[in-house]
């Protein structure tokens, strides 16, 4: 039998460095430049699976709503929506080296649909990849250039024997539902 089991990056970086995971995948903000910042968690296999492109989530009628493209650095004072399992804005930060980012409210689950309900409701702007965000008006980020990289950590060393009787368990860490297709 296979497990699924939804982890922040973190979690999931550690239960395959133990041996409880065989594989997991992890996602965030990053630039095209530099690498998805994970845990180091020893001898483990990295892979890239997938890049995509991020959008602002504005609520309907938002003053931004009509632009082709924003640039983070016109949002810096807006509220954002703090979701740190989903789009975390400290992160957000370092990544596009800007302060500001103010959070206007939390939302502490794992799932960007929320994230993107909360911001079309007026709550605070998301930055997403277009493929999570089911509402509100996106709005292509144009700068900073901020992808949304997908990665496997997988046990580097030959695994284990499995204990007999032991499921198999898959943690995914990633967001976006379509970056583990």
């Amino acid at each position: 039998m296979t497990t699924l089991r939804i982890a922040g990056a973190a979690a999931a970086v550690a239960l395959v460095a133990s041996g409880e995971a065989d594989l997991a995948l992890a996602d965030g903000p990053a630039a095209p430049s530099d690498p998805l910042n994970l845990p180091d968690a020893g001898p483990l296999t990295t892979v890239g699976v997938r890049e995509e492109e991020l959008v602002v989530v504005l609520p309907e009628g938002h003053p931004l709503a009509g632009r082709a493209g924003l640039r983070l650095d016109d949002l810096a004072d807006a509220l954002w929506v703090d979701a740190p399992e989903v789009m975390p804005l400290d992160r957000l930060r370092a990544v596009a080296r800007l302060e500001g980012l103010r959070p206007g409210i939390r939302y502490e689950g794992h799932d960007p649909a929320v994230a993107a309900r909360l911001a079309a409701a007026g709550h605070g702007l998301t930055l997403l990849p277009a493929s999570a965000a089911p509402c509100g008006v996106r709005v292509p980020l144009v700068a900073p250039r901020i992808v949304h990289p997908g990665r496997t950590r997988a046990r580097g060393p030959p695994a284990r024997p499995r204990r007999r009787g032991r499921p198999r368990a898959h943690v995914l860490s990633d967001r976006s539902p379509t970056a583990s297709a």
